[in-house]
């Protein structure tokens, strides 16, 4: 009886110190698929413009982001668990592109910057030479 007790206790103490870097790791996924979803969205907001040549706009709040305009018939909102925003609101044109290229974000209590530069130069490429093939 006393050898069963002394293996739980050597296992609960394991388990303690494991523990916690398996659910700080298990956050630190989250927060990064978060992140993707929010490019993601960002992405898709920009072609939804472009595409209902319409205005698209994404208005982040604390820790949610509002999508509205375009051919959308409701609002779509996305609440996040790690990432906080400061209040901006983004407008992407009807050449889907954003008036704002670079944000702060809050993704587990750190500071960081989001840079939506690097999707819409790939876009700006992809049309370029899509022209240019064409002609």
């Amino acid at each position: 009886m006393i050898e069963l007790m002394v293996v739980i206790a050597i296992m609960m103490t394991v388990l303690g110190l494991v523990g916690n870097s398996v659910f700080s790791g298990v956050s630190r996924a989250e927060a990064q698929t978060e992140t993707v979803s929010f490019y993601g969205m960002v992405r898709k907001s920009g072609v939804k413009a472009f595409t209902s040549g319409r205005p698209v706009l994404l208005k982040l709040e604390r820790n949610t982001a509002i999508l509205s305009g375009g051919n959308l018939p409701l609002d779509t909102t996305i609440v996040y668990e790690h990432l906080l925003f400061n209040n901006v609101v983004i407008t992407f044109n009807t050449n889907g592109l954003p008036n704002i290229s670079i944000i702060e974000v809050e993704v587990r209590g750190k500071e960081t910057t989001f840079d939506f530069n690097q999707i819409f130069k790939r876009v700006g490429f992809l049309l370029i030479s899509n022209i240019n093939s064409v002609c």
